[in-house]
């Protein structure tokens, strides 16, 4: 998922126009009288909906809906709007509201490098160095290069001192509330901290011997010894696979010692010498030890030798800035964080816009104040829901759809904000999470939406415009069935295509 991340202003600009670009050529464009696919009541809406939610499924499944009109406000469909579920990612949609309200589309996050009281004599830096993080979720290889290469731009090839790595800006608890013990050594839920690389996470690349019977190969990126790798894997050849009755293949597992919190990555079991390769992202433990041991290795590649070791520490008030590192608007950073449902993203946009409004240290609580300030602002219930983390991760999390359609009303009719929300939006059946969707609907590339999903749970809330050029704001929430998940998806996606079909221009309803 990390790959497909956005990194232009020249495709941020063409997705914050799309939206009110289908919106505009709706109005210009429709009919005089409805296509014969259009809903032209709200009571067949309701009734093509209703039969959609009568599904044998549903029996022991819950499921809210709404569909507001935008202009007026009006709810066009209900269905358990005020009950809670889970969100899921759909938690997101607070998150990076709340962002964008409090911290600004232009909000850039500033990685430094600094020395303290040491000064720079000749070559050397006489005392420590100090990392000092910013929480910017985005933060790459490419960046902590730069980093370095204006160090050593600088003439500096010693360091006496240690590299101490200054997280101070957030708390130090590494998960979110409500996370699961067991979740694992997954992308997903890698540890937040100030200081972030490369997702906090190793990108471990697993490939067959040239023979039988040998190790995998196996690299990893960042080639560091911040992790250690145990080999205990081997080749196959298909013919073993297929001639030995008793073979016990097992297929190929990279995992990290989550159990006991190491940072020992393991790959075990087998893989056949037909060119296969196996790429899995691995999170780590203790994120902001991970970025200052990166960076003394990249250091030395450069040729900046380092006396001291690499520990966590703040920083003193008086400092000489060494390098910088300025990140892209946060405008982008949202957009990496909607389009893929980032959870790292989210949790560290959270604590940063909790230290910006309360206060640092950044903390999931004082984000979670912050977006409920911005909620009671706009008119919107604050005491029907609770929210424990910023990427909808956590189960502790319960909102309704009523509640995200207005927060969607809202972003929507704040015109400053308004485009720039909507372009963080996954679009159905062009990108993100919707890429695969709605593309045989009347939803498709019209609906911009955020999609959650948790085992039992599946949501989906965004905007839409009706065949008569109404901007719609929807939410639909569905938690506590058993089954696959992807027939509550198709559910959700013919919903978007009846509330996209609805057209009550000549109508009074």
């Amino acid at each position: 998922m990390f790959g497909q991340r956005l990194q232009h202003v020249a495709i941020l600009s063409l997705l914050a126009l799309s939206f009110n670009q289908c919106a505009a050529s709706r109005k210009v464009a429709g009919p005089p009288s409805p296509p014969p696919s259009a809903i032209t009541s709200l009571a067949t809406l309701a009734s093509s909906i209703d039969t959609l939610l009568a599904d044998p499924r549903f029996r022991t499944t819950n499921v809210g809906v709404q569909v507001v009109r935008i202009r007026d406000g009006r709810i066009l469909f209900a269905h358990n709007a005020t009950k809670l579920f889970h969100p899921a990612s759909n938690m997101k949609l607070f998150t990076t509201a709340a962002a964008l309200v409090h911290l600004g589309p232009n909000y850039r996050f500033v990685t430094r490098v600094a020395s303290g009281t040491g000064q720079v004599i000749a070559d050397t830096l006489k005392g420590d160095l100090y990392l000092i993080g910013s929480g910017n979720p985005d933060f790459s290889f490419g960046d902590l290069a730069y980093l370095v290469e204006q160090m050593y731009a600088r003439g500096v090839r010693y360091i006496e001192g240690d590299i101490v790595c200054d997280d101070t800006l957030l708390d130090t608890l590494w998960y979110g509330n409500g996370w699961m013990w067991d979740e694992g050594s997954s992308a997903d839920f890698a540890p937040i901290g100030a200081l972030t690389l490369h997702n906090n996470c190793i990108e471990v690349h697993v490939a067959s011997g040239d023979t039988a019977n040998q190790p995998l190969n196996v690299w990893w990126v960042p080639k560091t010894s911040y992790v250690k790798i145990v080999n205990n894997s081997r080749t196959i050849t298909l013919s073993m696979m297929r001639t030995d009755m008793g073979f016990d293949y097992r297929p190929v597992t990279v995992e990290r010692n989550w159990q006991t919190r190491e940072n020992i990555i393991r790959i075990e079991g087998m893989l056949p010498n037909d060119g296969t390769e196996i790429t899995e992202w691995i999170n780590i433990v203790h994120p902001s030890l991970y970025f200052g041991h990166v960076f003394r290795e990249v250091c030395e590649r450069y040729g900046i030798s380092v006396a001291g070791e690499v520990r966590r520490g703040a920083a003193p008030d008086t400092l000489r800035v060494l390098a910088k590192h300025i990140s892209e608007p946060l405008l982008n950073l949202v957009i990496n964080t909607n389009k893929p449902s980032d959870n790292l993203s989210a949790e560290l946009l959270l604590k940063v816009v909790g230290a910006k409004v309360l206060g640092p240290p950044g903390t999931a609580d004082k984000g979670i104040q912050a977006i409920k300030t911005m909620l009671s602002g706009w008119g919107l219930d604050t005491t029907a829901c609770r929210f424990t983390d910023g990427s909808g991760v956590s189960r502790y999390n319960l909102v309704s759809p009523a509640l995200l359609t207005g927060l969607l009303t809202h972003m929507y009719r704040d015109f400053s904000l308004r485009s720039q929300f909507i372009a963080s939006l996954p679009i159905a059946g062009v990108d993100g999470t919707l890429r695969s969707r709605m593309k045989r609907t009347a939803a498709y590339r019209v609906v911009h939406a955020k999609t959650g999903s948790l085992s039992g749970v599946t949501t989906l809330s965004g905007y839409t415009q009706s065949l008569d050029g109404e901007v719609l704001a929807f939410s639909i929430m569905m938690s506590h069935f058993l089954d696959s998940a992807r027939i509550y998806r198709e559910i959700q996606d013919e919903i978007c295509d009846r509330i996209t079909r609805l057209y009550l221009r000549s109508t009074t309803h």
